[in-house]
This record gives structure tokens, C-alpha cells and sequence, in this order.
């Protein structure tokens, strides 16, 4: 029994771990632009330029970009906090609020959390079969 319940704090630990990392790596590493500039001139010439540069998640994206990623990482860091003291009703709201988070955000930033998504998913499994089998245990006969 102690098993499962330290497999599912390791799972909802892992999540955190993950998505904060996530949001580390999105903000650290530097993302490829490609630009294609076309001009023409009055006189019939034609001028096509492409631009291949590094910018920052910060230059594309903003302080709101920034803002997104830290919520992201606060949201399933409360996930695993929640976890680790037992309260499960707030558990359940936070999971809930980052599995639906994550598919939202699901063609941007959402496939660097779904390891996290299935992690926490999973947690909630385990801590179902522990709550089956304690309660069958404490069923007399």
C-alpha cells in the first residue's frame, strides 16, 4: 500500500519537474526565424530577400509569452504540492485545470507538457487503486 502511494507522489512530482524544466527550456533556448522580403519598385524591379535569424522565446512571444510559461510551471508545481499534502480536492481542481491547460495550448506549447499530462494522469490511477484496495481491506468479512 505504501508503494502505490509513494508511486503516485513520484508521478505528480515528476509532472512538476517536467513542466518547470519545459518552461526552462522554452525560455532558454533561442528560436529559429525564417523571413522572406519581397519588394518591388516602381520601375518594374523586383527585390526578394530571405532572413534566417535566433531570437529569444522572450522577442517572439513577449512578457505575456513569459507569463504563460510560468503559469503553466506554477500550475502542475501545485499539482504536485497538493499531492504531497493529501489534499485532494484541490489536487483534483489543479489537475483538472492543467490536463485541460495543456490540450488547449495543445499546437504551441502544450506537446513539451503532455509527458506532465500523462504523468499526472497517471498519478490519479494509482491513487484509484489505492483507494479500491484500502477499501476493501477495511471491509469486514
Amino acid at each position: 500500500m505504501k508503494f502505490f502511494n509513494r508511486l503516485a507522489l513520484i508521478l505528480f512530482g515528476f509532472a512538476a519537474l517536467w513542466a518547470i524544466g519545459g518552461s526552462i527550456y522554452l525560455i532558454a533556448t533561442p528560436t529559429t526565424i525564417h523571413e522572406i522580403k519581397f519588394e518591388s519598385g516602381d520601375n518594374g524591379s523586383e527585390f526578394v530577400e530571405e532572413i534566417t535569424r535566433q531570437a529569444s522565446w522572450y522577442e517572439v512571444q513577449g512578457l505575456w509569452g513569459v507569463i504563460v510559461l510560468f503559469v503553466f510551471a506554477l500550475l502542475f508545481f501545485s499539482v504536485a504540492l497538493f499531492a504531497f499534502k493529501r489534499r485532494y480536492i484541490s489536487l483534483a481542481i489543479t489537475s483538472f485545470l492543467a490536463v485541460i491547460l495543456t490540450f488547449l495550448a495543445g499546437l504551441s506549447i502544450g506537446p513539451i507538457y503532455l509527458l506532465a499530462v500523462f504523468a499526472v494522469l497517471a498519478g490519479w490511477l494509482v491513487l484509484g487503486i489505492t483507494w479500491i484496495f484500502r477499501s476493501r481491506q477495511q471491509t469486514p468479512g
